[in-house]
């Protein structure tokens, strides 16, 4: 009988050379969520490791994960895959298809189409240059080597499996996704090819967002309010403090105005004064905010009752330093570039955050900025407001209102009030209860009349105390150090939901 040889695997393991002996034990054999289908894990008597194997541009591959655990091989096999569909698209053949027909050439047409589109103001003007950093991201290094014609279901679902090797969210493999069928739909259109392959499906969790109950509220804009004009130094990992942020009323006005009103923080870097209209109806004074289109919506947005008041202190406030213009912007109107006006406010509220220890909601979901503008929404429904009512007004859709802030409040989707008939009752029984007492001391008083001075008053006053506060706190001195994690945490993620 022959002689068996040794071998080296690529695992490093020496073993004797039975063919027999690597291949898969059908037992073992596992699925790998995410990856092509063909794609799988399984074990050998040839090897204690767990092994890869997936079908690719017609040939079999095979790989060790060197690892013995399942979930850390599972990891593994996402990263060679990753690896496998870079080496074929970039690896031996770098030259670009020499046909036409490439998704390169029709995405350059469909960016220079909706350059026209944005003119017309029919798309958001960032959407170009958005679509195009997705594109060289990750599509078109996947997509180079091929002609558009041979791009199906099976390289689609390739293409998946790439993204999910390079730990994308599902959401993010979404996006991405979806501007490749945006490429293909124009290269049909132009009669490159003759049918549209199937979109591949991304299972997503759309979770619910975090906000702010009432106690959690209270308690957050008492610890703001506790915080004003105090400075925070911001911890590096080295130890060193990179940054010191001092806490401002601005941030306080913000976060009032936000919960009476549905502004997005993208809202917050466009806003001018211009764009503000006080209307009274049924004795209620509102604003309406008919600033220009974020995320590609543009429709007013009509304040609660309170957001009234709460525009008027952050005129006051801003005033004192003839900084309440037509052309001015509501927030930080001293910072022309808008984007580090939106940095800063981000990391104070953050900051905040963690002073209050309300990082994370009742439920575990992260808050930021966009916490205020789902608090405004949960408060709208429990106020029994009709969906599409709350959905036209947030620049939404009552899809949206079910997905997200439905979990809230799982009764009173079937309830609903005119906007401004929920805000007067609203009114009218906190000033009952007010008249109720003031006739209990036969005391000469009617809240519900109208007197703008003492209104006005009362404006100037709420913002005189709220700037003492903070002068009061600057002048005691004292610095509160953060360790890292702050600084820069309004991100694209959170500008994304």
């Amino acid at each position: 009988m022959a002689k068996q040889s040794e071998a080296v695997l690529a695992d490093g393991e020496r073993v004797i050379s039975d063919k027999s002996r690597a291949n898969p034990i059908p037992a073992s054999i596992k699925k790998i969520k995410g990856l092509h289908h063909s794609a799988i894990l399984y074990k050998c008597e040839a090897s204690s490791f767990w092994q890869f194997r997936v079908y690719l541009e017609g040939k079999l591959r095979k790989r060790s994960t060197q690892e013995i655990e399942f979930d850390q091989a599972q990891r593994k096999a996402k990263l060679i895959f990753a690896e496998l569909v870079n080496s074929i698209n970039s690896g031996e053949t770098k030259a670009e298809p020499t046909s036409k027909k490439s998704l390169d050439m029709v995405a350059k047409s469909l960016w220079a189409k909706n350059e026209t589109r944005i003119k017309n103001e029919e798309l958001n003007k960032h959407k170009v240059k958005n679509d195009k950093y997705v594109y060289e991201k990750h599509i078109k290094p996947f997509f180079v080597r091929y002609d558009i014609k041979d791009i199906d279901a099976d390289l689609l679902e390739q293409f998946k499996g790439y993204l999910a090797g390079k730990d994308l969210s599902a959401t993010s493999q979404l996006s991405y996704i979806q501007v490749v069928m945006s490429l293909l739909a124009e290269a049909q259109k132009k009669r490159l090819i003759a049918h549209l392959p199937p979109k591949p499906r991304v299972r997503t969790n759309h979770g619910v967002r975090g906000y702010f109950n009432d106690r959690e509220y209270a308690h957050f804009m008492k610890t703001v309010s506790d915080n004003l004009g105090k400075t925070h130094e911001l911890i590096g990992k080295d130890g060193k403090v990179y940054r010191r942020v001092t806490i401002t009323v601005e941030i306080y006005l913000l976060i009032a105005f936000m919960v009476e009103t549905y502004i997005r923080p993208t809202d917050i870097k466009v806003i001018r004064h211009k764009d503000v209209h006080v209307v009274t109806k049924g004795g209620i004074k509102f604003i309406t905010l008919r600033h220009e289109a974020t995320k590609g919506h543009k429709k007013q947005m009509t304040s609660t009752e309170r957001g009234y008041d709460r525009y008027m202190m952050l005129k006051e406030f801003h005033g004192q330093d003839g900084m309440a213009k037509p052309e001015d912007y509501l927030f930080l109107p001293q910072y022309k570039n808008r984007d580090t006006a939106l940095d800063a406010l981000g990391t104070q509220f953050t900051l905040m955050l963690e002073a209050a220890n309300l990082r994370k909601d009742e439920d575990g979901k992260p808050r930021t900025l966009y916490s205020l503008r789902h608090t405004a929404i949960v408060h709208s429904i429990r106020k029994g407001l009709d969906l599409e009512i709350i959905a036209s007004n947030a620049r939404t859709s009552t899809d949206m209102i079910r997905r997200f802030y439905g979990s809230h409040v799982d009764s009173v989707f079937d309830m609903g009030d005119a906007f401004f008939n929920a805000e007067k009752t609203k009114r009218d029984e906190r000033y009952d209860f007010v008249n109720d007492l003031a006739q209990e001391i036969n005391f000469p008083f009617d809240a519900y009349e109208e007197n703008p001075e003492a209104d006005a008053e009362h404006v100037r006053d709420q913002v005189s105390s709220l700037v003492r506060k903070q002068a009061r706190n600057v002048r005691r001195g004292g610095v509160d150090a953060v360790s890292g994690g702050v600084d820069g945490e309004l991100d694209e993620k959170d500008l994304a939901n």
